[in-house]
């Protein structure tokens, strides 16, 4: 009612005020929308680096220690081939990521509200797929270091089934899937992947 009797000077100032609130509360909900992606891509590096270097390494540690039963051997072909599955890692990384970017570069020309990776993320990534790849290379060696071949073997077999369980979930919670069935996708990988190599370690040394 009193608005009614306003003058149109005041309208103005109300209209104003309001398209101000409007636009204030836009800019906020914009920058929570901009720094949730953000903060699941700080880890995705290090996330997928991680799950591929479990998966691939968990294999190549489990066939080598079945076909040779050399723990020395074992060591110094999951290293070599720790190192080669790592740059793997990051060039992929990187260069789906550099796709990606330019997409969204080209999708925000287009009126879209997308966020573009920056060229220093994607180059930070792939450093993370890279190092992240080592360290699980490196967590599936230890227990060579420590414990005879068949306990090591098992006990790798475990850690890397449950990590890669782990890890899986984490890349469906910020893939927007279900983080369990996702979790237990990778682990199932970790699992044939080790049994296919344990069976072709058993095939070779029937040849030889």
């Amino acid at each position: 009612m009193v608005l009614l009797h306003a003058e149109p000077s005041e309208f103005r100032q109300h209209n104003v005020y309001i398209a101000h609130s409007l636009t204030e509360f836009q800019t906020e909900c914009w920058k929570m929308a901009e720094n949730l992606p953000e903060e699941s891509y700080r880890l995705e590096g290090i996330a997928f680096g991680l799950a591929d270097g479990l998966i691939m390494c968990l294999g190549l540690i489990i066939g080598v220690a079945e076909a040779t039963s050399d723990t020395r051997l074992v060591i110094i072909t999951g290293i070599i081939g720790g190192f080669a599955n790592a740059f793997g890692n990051s060039i992929g990384f990187f260069m789906s990521q550099s796709a990606e970017r330019a997409l969204q570069i080209q999708t925000t020309e287009h009126g879209s509200t997308t966020r573009i990776h920056s060229k220093k993320e994607i180059f930070t990534n792939a450093l993370f797929a890279f190092a992240s790849t080592i360290v699980a290379t490196l967590v599936l060696l230890s227990p060579f270091t420590c414990f005879c071949m068949d306990h090591a073997s098992i006990l790798t077999f475990i850690i890397g089934t449950a990590i890669a369980f782990i890890l899986g979930s984490y890349i469906g919670k910020i893939s927007h899937e279900n983080p369990y069935k996702t979790g237990l996708k990778y682990a199932l990988l970790a699992v044939v992947g080790a049994i296919v190599s344990h069976y072709i370690a058993d095939c070779i040394q029937l040849v030889t």
